[in-house]
């Protein structure tokens, strides 16, 4: 009976396959070795050698590579010797927040049928993130780079929904769009302006200070963190 009602299936099947569908597969399937290239997650034009795959994939090892930066700049600011808790603080969570873009974006590649592989990713056009340094003894050097490396994530993330928007059969992709624009751009868009505020008020603390006694306008500053971040 149960042989009966395979057969039965697959005649169905036959009848409804079309070309390159997971439909086709099953129906090809049923005639020889079962395998099912089309039966995957995949759908429009995300395939994991497609540009738009490649871009999420690079994001994701670009976000993994900033928020280890931003953990040694942490660790700089939190020793014994530095003891400024405010930029300590506000470095780790500038870690936390790229680790978890990290994870989400692993996620959603998954999630489309991609798999992430670090060690073959495709590497971002313009990513300087192997010169970057720890700015040691240097508070407002520190913040000023902090801002660069999220202008240049924000740019790329630009790229990414530019291409994902076009209107074109190979690219557009309704739901990696939605995806960008929910998770990505707002809150990209919040860190510059909240680095960009922090790198203004350190500038002014020091100016105002007119130079006598830097040490103390710096941890004036840096308590301000601890309250604000």
């Amino acid at each position: 009976m149960k042989v009966y009602a395979l057969i039965v299936a697959c005649l169905a099947l036959g009848v409804l396959a079309e070309e390159d569908s997971c439909y086709q597969n099953v129906d090809q399937g049923c005639r020889r070795t079962l395998s099912l290239p089309h039966c995957s997650a995949y759908y429009g034009q995300f395939k994991d050698n497609h540009v738009v795959a490649n871009e999420l994939k690079a994001l994701a090892s670009l976000y993994l590579k900033r928020s280890y930066h931003y953990l040694l700049s942490a660790s700089y600011f939190n020793n014994y010797q530095t003891n400024r808790e405010g930029f300590a603080k506000l470095f780790r969570k500038l870690s936390d927040d790229s680790w978890e873009k990290t994870i989400g974006l692993i996620k959603h590649v998954t999630k489309r049928g991609g798999k992430m592989d670090f060690s073959s990713h495709t590497t971002l056009k313009g990513d300087k993130g192997s010169n970057y340094t720890v700015e040691v003894g240097h508070e407002i050097g520190a913040l000023a780079k902090a801002l660069d490396t999220q202008k240049q994530l924000a740019e790329r993330i630009f790229f990414i929904h530019r291409e994902v928007t076009k209107n074109s059969d190979l690219l557009h992709d309704a739901e990696i769009t939605q995806y960008i624009e929910e998770e990505f751009v707002s809150q990209q868009a919040d860190t510059i302006r909240s680095l960009a505020g922090h790198t203004s008020d350190l500038k002014r603390f020091i100016t105002e200070n007119n130079g006598k006694d830097l040490s103390l306008a710096v941890y004036l500053f840096d308590e301000y963190l601890q309250k604000v971040v």
